[in-house]
């Protein structure tokens, strides 16, 4: 997975699950991060990175999901 891809994820999933807390600080972070990569690629407009992030984000969800727990459970 491309880095700058993975970072955006992983800030986006940091700025999902401060929505109920309210923190500024993981929405900042990820908003910064945007603003980095469509400076790096000029042909993006902010709002299609938007919901490419989103549907990786969906993906990567997913994919963790089906990950088996790293501690087995104790019979």
């Amino acid at each position: 997975m491309n880095k700058d891809l993975e970072e955006l994820i992983l800030a986006f999933e940091a700025a999902s699950q401060a929505r109920d807390r309210q923190e500024e600080a993981p929405r900042a972070h990820f908003e910064a991060l945007l603003t980095k990569v469509l400076e790096a690629n000029p042909g993006l407009d902010r709002e299609s990175l938007r919901k490419t992030i989103l549907r990786a984000h969906l993906r990567w969800t997913v994919a963790q999901s089906k990950q088996p727990p790293t501690i087995p459970p104790k019979a």
